[in-house]
C-alpha cells in the first residue's frame, strides 16, 4: 500500500500535486465500496425472492413412509380408501417425472397420513379429506373449478391450499370425497403456488379416478347395499369393498347365506347377530392368545386380532354370540390373503 512518502516521490517525478494522487486513491476505495454494497443488495434480493433450501439428506422422513406397491382405485373409490392407502395412491397416481414437471425440479415423495412431496423450493401435501374447507389458516377460500369440479382455494405469501370435490356425497358419512392439495414454500414464499396447486390437482384427479364404479349409496347410519365380491385380502381395498369381503367370509364361517348380511360403509358387516369389522387405527390390543398366528385379545367384549406390529395399528374385531375365537380362526387367513 502506498505511503505518504511514496505520494511525495510520485508528485516530484510528475510535477503533479500530491493531493491529486491522494484523491485518486480515495476514489478507487469508494468505487470498490460501492460495488461491494451493490453485490450485497443483489444477493439479499435474490434471497428474498426464494433462495433454495437443501433437499433432506434422509428420505423418507420415517421408514414406514416409503412408497410401496399399491392397487390403484377406479371410478369414485379413491374417496373410500383408508388414509395411508390413499396417501400411497396419490403419490403414485402420476409418474415421478410428472411430479417434477409440475413442481419444477427434483421431487422426493413419501406417504404417511398424506402424500408428501418436497423439492428444493416447495413443500407439498395431497390427501383425501371429508369436506371442502369453510376457512383455512390462509383465510376464507374462494370458490372456483378444477377439472370441471367444484373447488375452493386460499392463497397467501406462504402458499396455496386447494380443495376439489371429486364426489358429491353428504358430509360426515365416512367418505373422503375432497382432494386437498397444499403448496407452500420451504424458504420465504412458494413461487407460482396457485398455478402449481391447480396443475397438480388436475393431474392427480386424472390419475386416481379412471373410469370405474361409483360409491354405493350410503344410508343415514352408514349402511350400504349388499354386494357379492370375489374373495380376497382386505389390504388397500376401498372401505365398502372391505365390508363386502367381511360379509362373504362371515357367511362362509357361519355356514349361512350372506345375502342377509348388513354391510356398512365403514369396513364392517353384521350377519346373524355377529359383527366383524376392520379398523386402521384402534385402541391398544393387549394379547391374551393368538388367532391365525397373530397376537389377539379375547375378553368379554369380543375378539381383537392385531394385524401389524403396531399395538395401536390395524385390527380385526369380532363381536356377538357363539365361539368367536373359532370364527376368527376361519375368517382371518383369507382376509389377509393367505
Amino acid at each position: 500500500m502506498a505511503t505518504p512518502n511514496d505520494y511525495r516521490a510520485i508528485a516530484r517525478r510528475t510535477d503533479r500535486p500530491m493531493w491529486i494522487w491522494a484523491g485518486c486513491a480515495l476514489t478507487s476505495v469508494l468505487l470498490l465500496f460501492g460495488v461491494g454494497i451493490f453485490v450485497a443488495i443483489t444477493l439479499l434480493n435474490r434471497g428474498d425472492s426464494g433462495s433454495e433450501a437443501e433437499l433432506p439428506d434422509v428420505w423418507p422422513s420415517k421408514p414406514e413412509n416409503a412408497l410401496r406397491p399399491v392397487s390403484m382405485p377406479t371410478g369414485e373409490m379413491v374417496a373410500a380408501l383408508t388414509s395411508e392407502t390413499g396417501a400411497q395412491v396419490l403419490c403414485q397416481a402420476i409418474p415421478q417425472q410428472r411430479w417434477e414437471e409440475i413442481l419444477g425440479g427434483r421431487t422426493l415423495l413419501e406417504a404417511g397420513g398424506s402424500c408428501h412431496a418436497v423439492t428444493a423450493q416447495l413443500d407439498v401435501t395431497a390427501q383425501m379429506v371429508p369436506a371442502l374447507p369453510e376457512n383455512t389458516s390462509r383465510g376464507v377460500p374462494t370458490r372456483t373449478t378444477v377439472a370441471g369440479k367444484l373447488a375452493v382455494i386460499a392463497t397467501d405469501l406462504g402458499g396455496t391450499s386447494l380443495g376439489v370435490e371429486l364426489v358429491e356425497v353428504a358430509p360426515h358419512n365416512g367418505a373422503s370425497p375432497v382432494l386437498n392439495v397444499s403448496v407452500r414454500g420451504r424458504t420465504v414464499k412458494a413461487p407460482e403456488a396457485e398455478g402449481k396447486a391447480k396443475a397438480l390437482a388436475e393431474a392427480l384427479i386424472a390419475g386416481a379416478t379412471p373410469p370405474g364404479p361409483q360409491l354405493p349409496k350410503i344410508g343415514e347410519d352408514g349402511e350400504i347395499p349388499p354386494q357379492q365380491v370375489e374373495a380376497g385380502a382386505l389390504k388397500d381395498k376401498p372401505l365398502p369393498v372391505m365390508s363386502w369381503l367381511l360379509c362373504g367370509e362371515l357367511g362362509r364361517a357361519l355356514g349361512v347365506p350372506a345375502d342377509k348380511a348388513k354391510p356398512t360403509f365403514f369396513a364392517s358387516c353384521e350377519l346373524n347377530g355377529v359383527t366383524a369389522d376392520y379398523s386402521e387405527l384402534s385402541s391398544t390390543v393387549k394379547p391374551t392368545t393368538t388367532i391365525a398366528g397373530l397376537p389377539a385379545q379375547v375378553d368379554g367384549r369380543g375378539v381383537f386380532v392385531r394385524l401389524t406390529g403396531d399395538p395401536d395399528g390395524q385390527t380385526l374385531k369380532f363381536k356377538g354370540p357363539g365361539d368367536l375365537p373359532a370364527l376368527a380362526e376361519k375368517m382371518v387367513p383369507p382376509l389377509l390373503g393367505r
